[in-house]
This record gives C-alpha cells, sequence and structure tokens, in this order.
C-alpha cells in the first residue's frame, strides 16, 4: 500500500499548465544536462590534471569523490529550499555557486583549490539538478511521461557527449573541462517560466543540513582518506566524526518539528530501494569513469583519443536508455531497471576480464545507458510516493543517496587500485550495480 508522504505548513505547488509546458522535457533536460559533464567529461580530462597538478591517481580521485558528495549535498539542500522557497531563489544560488567553482577551476594552482572549484560546482549543479527533477514532478499528470521520456533521452545524449566534450575542452585546458557544469547557466532562461516564484520565506534548518551534508560526505572521506594510505588515527577521526554527526542528525530531527530531513521519507520502503538501486548504479558508472582513463593512458592512448573511443559507446548507451524508457511503459518499471543494472555488472566483470579497450567501451556503453535509465525511473518513483508538497526535499534526499553511492564507487577504485589492480577493483566494483539489481526488483509496480 503506497503512503502518501504529507505536511501541512507550505501551500501545495501549483502545477504547471498551459502553453509554457510546449517542449518541457527537452528544456528541463538542458538545465540538468550539464552536470552529467561534471562526471563525464572532467573523468577524461583526469590524466591533465594529474600532470599539471602533481597528484597521484587516489588522490586525484578527490576530484571526482568530491563532485559526488557535492552535488548530492547542493541537491538535497536546494530541494528542501524549493520546498519552502519556490524554484527561482535556489536557481539564483545555482548560478552564484556556478560562477564561483568556475573561477576557481580556471584559477587553481593546486589540487586543493582545484578541488574546492569542484565543491562549490557540484553544490551549484545539485541545486540545478533539483530544479529541474522538482519541476518535471509538478507537471500536469496527462504530460508528465511525455516530458519524463524526453528528459531522460537529453541527459542520455548528454551522456553521448560528454567525452568528446571532455576532451574537446582539456585540449584547450583541462580547468575547461573540469567547470563544464556551468553551462547549465545558459538554460536557464528557457526554464524559468516553468518554475515557481518565489513564496514566503519560511526558516530552513540550515545546522540540520550541515549535519546531512557531514554524514553524507564522512563514509566517502574516510574512504579516500585510506586509499591515500594516511594514518590509522586520521581514518578513525574521519569515522569518530560522521557517527557522531549521524548520532546529532538523529536527535535534532526527533526534537525539531521544522527538521531538514522530510519527515516519513527515510523511513518508508520505498525510498530505501530506490536509493539503493540508484546508489549500485550510480556506483558502477563513477567506477567506470575513474577506471577508463586510467587504463587507456597506460595504454598510450590521449586525451583526444580517450574522448573519441568512448564517443561511440556514449552513443549507443543513449539510444539504449531512449530504449528503456520506451520499455517502460509496457513492462514494469522495476523489471527494466533491475535487466539494465545487471548488464551493467555483467560488463563490469568483463572489463575486469579483459581491461582493453573492448572491456573499458562495454562498461561504459552500459554505465551511460544504466544511469540515464535510473535517474528517469527513479524521479517517476518519487513522483509516485511523495506529496507535491515535498516532492522538492524527498528528490533532493533520493539524489543525495544516489550520488553517495557514486562517489563511493570511485573511493573503491581509487582504494584497490594500486595494492589490488584493476582487474580486481572492477571485479568488486561490479558487485554495487549487481546490488542495485536486487534493489529494483522489489520496487513496487
Amino acid at each position: 500500500m503506497t503512503t502518501q508522504v504529507t505536511l501541512s505548513s507550505p501551500k501545495p505547488a501549483r502545477v504547471i499548465a498551459g502553453r509554457i509546458t510546449a517542449g518541457a522535457g527537452w528544456r528541463l533536460g538542458l538545465l540538468y544536462g550539464p552536470a552529467v559533464y561534471g562526471v563525464s567529461a572532467a573523468a577524461v580530462a583526469l590524466p591533465d590534471a594529474a600532470r599539471h597538478l602533481h597528484a597521484s591517481g587516489p588522490a586525484l580521485a578527490w576530484l571526482l569523490t568530491a563532485y559526488a558528495v557535492g552535488i548530492g549535498v547542493g541537491a538535497v539542500t536546494g530541494g528542501r529550499m524549493i520546498d519552502l522557497w519556490g524554484d527561482r531563489p535556489v536557481l539564483l544560488i545555482a548560478v552564484t555557486l556556478l560562477t564561483a567553482g568556475t573561477l576557481a577551476c580556471v584559477v587553481a594552482p593546486n589540487l586543493a583549490v582545484a578541488v574546492t572549484g569542484r565543491i562549490l560546482l557540484a553544490v551549484g549543479s545539485g541545486a540545478v539538478k533539483a530544479t529541474s527533477l522538482a519541476t518535471a514532478a509538478r507537471l500536469p499528470a496527462s504530460q508528465r511521461p511525455t516530458a519524463l521520456a524526453r528528459f531522460g533521452a537529453c541527459l542520455a545524449a548528454f551522456g553521448a557527449t560528454a567525452p568528446l566534450a571532455g576532451a574537446l575542452a582539456a585540449a584547450w585546458s583541462w580547468r575547461v573541462a573540469l567547470a563544464l557544469p556551468v553551462l547549465s547557466i545558459a538554460a536557464i532562461p528557457l526554464c524559468w517560466p516553468l518554475t515557481t516564484p518565489r513564496r514566503q520565506r519560511q526558516s530552513l534548518d540550515w545546522p540540520g543540513a550541515g549535519l546531512l551534508a557531514a554524514v553524507a560526505a564522512g563514509p566517502l572521506l574516510t574512504a579516500q582518506t585510506a586509499a591515500q594510505h594516511t594514518s590509522a588515527l586520521t581514518i578513525a577521526a574521519s569515522a569518530a566524526a560522521t557517527a557522531a554527526a549521524a548520532l546529532a542528525l538523529a536527535i535534532r530531527s526527533r526534537r525539531r518539528t521544522d527538521r531538514f530531513v522530510v519527515d516519513g521519507v527515510l523511513a518508508a520502503p520505498w525510498f530505501r530501494r530506490a536509493a539503493l538501486a540508484g546508489a549500485g548504479v550510480y556506483a558502477g558508472l563513477f567506477a567506470v569513469l575513474y577506471a577508463a582513463p586510467h587504463l587507456l593512458t597506460t595504454l598510450g592512448y590521449s586525451t583526444m583519443d580517450i574522448g573519441l573511443l568512448l564517443l561511440p559507446g556514449a552513443a549507443v548507451g543513449a539510444g539504449l536508455a531512449r530504449g528503456a524508457a520506451v520499455a517502460a511503459r509496457r513492462l514494469p518499471a522495476r523489471h527494466v531497471l533491475s535487466a539494465a543494472s545487471l548488464l551493467l555488472a555483467g560488463t563490469l566483470c568483463y572489463a575486469a576480464l579483459d581491461p582493453r579497450p573492448l572491456g573499458v567501451a562495454s562498461a561504459a556503453t552500459a554505465a551511460f545507458a544504466t544511469s540515464a535509465t535510473a535517474q528517469m525511473l527513479l524521479t517517476a518513483e518519487v513522483t509516485r510516493h511523495v506529496s507535491p508538497q515535498q516532492r522538492g526535499g524527498a528528490t533532493g534526499l533520493l539524489m543525495l543517496a544516489i550520488f553517495t553511492g557514486g562517489g563511493g564507487g570511485t573511493a573503491l577504485c581509487a582504494a584497490l587500485w594500486q595494492p589490488c589492480g584493476p582487474s580486481i577493483a572492477l571485479a568488486l566494483a561490479a558487485l554495487l550495480p549487481a546490488a542495485a539489481a536486487a534493489a529494483a526488483s522489489r520496487l513496487h509496480p
């Protein structure tokens, strides 16, 4: 039985209607799409970034891990702000963060500044993602399936062009490749009519937001720190700080009525299954994006070669994602997502056995297709279970879980890459989308 999560304080969000919804799926996809470049395009530029920043593989993984954490934190914070304030203030904040992050990446003299810029970009992109998904969820029910299918196709197209976009940008400068998410700003005028105006501002539980960010980032920071072979005391301190933040968040959520974490969502079975499914898929995606440039660079491929090699597979992945959207209209969505997740797990195993161009390209193809499919189908899952007043916050929580899983995939590969080798790293990473398939199969039809 489906339980609707409700909240009485905010007024119901208006449903978008009329001519302004024309092409809404494409427009929202253009707004969301450049965030994909923050992962796929940036991954292609990692070898160049390593040379200029004098960073090793495990340290360089921060450029992807930090983005995964930041985009999740931005999505959950932006989603809750949308519930309380409306879309437009969140978009304006996103513009500020994207601009600041771009400037930091462009002038970064060292890895620390580059990672800071990537975090700012990621938080801005997370706010953009939350706005895109919340707006799509408010579309009239009769238009929503078509809009979501177009939205998913647009994301798949961005995924298809990401490797080449990253290579072309890196040919100019690796810094530009890291800052491509700023392109979302160009789509804001197209999406502005779809968004809700500013509501009367209600208080946001900022300490709760900070604690949630600490809880999400803590495990990834601990894993990434361990991958760099730091002292056991530092690793233990990071783990203890994460546990303390989780305890503080739980206590705060019990005592406050204006809690940051949307009441009833985290405990809902559908959310836990959707979060596990999305996190496992994105862990596989990020593992591939970390592994591909490293493997292909050792085989003598340049940055442009890597972009061109991954481009056909990414284009095929876009087509597969579009086919999955069509299949989800005729078959239970859980079966479609489960099958796609198993495909990703299988291709990761193939890449582990044959870590050469064909194996890497096959895993990348499946990763692009499955991640776009998961994004589309899990967004519909939120719409099905959560009332309009809280869809922004619930969507943000789901995005936080998904991208935390993505960061976990990067951290896992970085930790195992040198001591165990690429094959074992990819084989263990394949277990994560396999777990996602199991979780997806338990989603209710």
